[in-house]
């Protein structure tokens, strides 16, 4: 029978995780990992948090590890093939897109944007457009910090214009027009065109979040 604090822990850890709190997630998962120092997938999902604050030279020795100790199972693959996309590092996503693309277990619902970011770091000329789309976001970021609601959409649609599986930029599109706009409609679009990129929980909540809210509207104005 599973251990009821490590089973409490790894729940924690992945409800933070949805949660964007990336930094308790962590705190929790390395708690597991100082009882389980063996366990697999532990450093895997450590390094998923890292991922998530953008600290992508943590990350990558986390899964490389997991990979080197486990094998290249397609979400290990996957994850490292976006760590170098993001990171800047053309030529290390290519060969690990087609490393997934290429797995026996390579996950269906993700195959159009792995063949389509494969397609992106084919040439220096073609992964520009990532980059710049990778600075349009951090601009984004920006604004939104400084609640410059209007400006930070136009940001983040530069961003997925310049590459159309930023899902992070989606997904911050989405939460614009949710929270700020009110267009709870619109929103559930945006993270539906997101979720057809990638299934990730987040995600998912937020479209929950979108619909709740355009069924409370609709009911509000009966």
């Amino acid at each position: 029978m599973r251990n009821p604090i490590e089973w409490w822990r790894t729940r924690q850890a992945l409800n933070f995780f949805v949660t964007g709190n990336y930094a308790r997630s962590r705190r929790m998962w390395e708690k597991l990992q100082k009882k389980r120092p063996d366990a697999q997938g532990i450093r895997h999902n450590i390094a998923l948090t890292y991922i998530g604050e953008e600290d992508y030279e943590a990350a990558e020795p986390l899964l490389l590890a997991e990979i080197e100790d486990y094998g290249d199972y397609y979400p290990r693959v996957k994850a490292l093939a976006d760590v170098y996309y993001a990171w800047g590092k053309r030529e290390e996503a290519h060969r690990r897109y087609r490393e997934a693309q290429g797995s026996e277990d390579a996950a269906e619902e993700e195959s159009q944007i792995v063949r389509r970011r494969i397609e992106m770091t084919s040439s220096d000329e073609e992964y520009e457009a990532v980059l710049d789309s990778l600075a349009a976001s951090r601009k984004g970021n920006e604004l939104l910090a400084a609640e410059k609601w209007e400006s930070a959409l136009g940001a983040f649609t530069e961003a997925v214009r310049l590459d159309p599986t930023n899902i992070q930029a989606l997904n911050n599109i989405g939460t614009i027009e949710l929270n700020y706009k009110r267009d709870p409609k619109r929103a559930a679009a945006t993270f539906r065109r997101a979720l057809s990129w990638s299934p990730l929980p987040w995600l998912k909540r937020n479209l929950e979040q979108a619909e709740r809210a355009q069924a409370q509207q609709k009911a509000e104005v009966r």
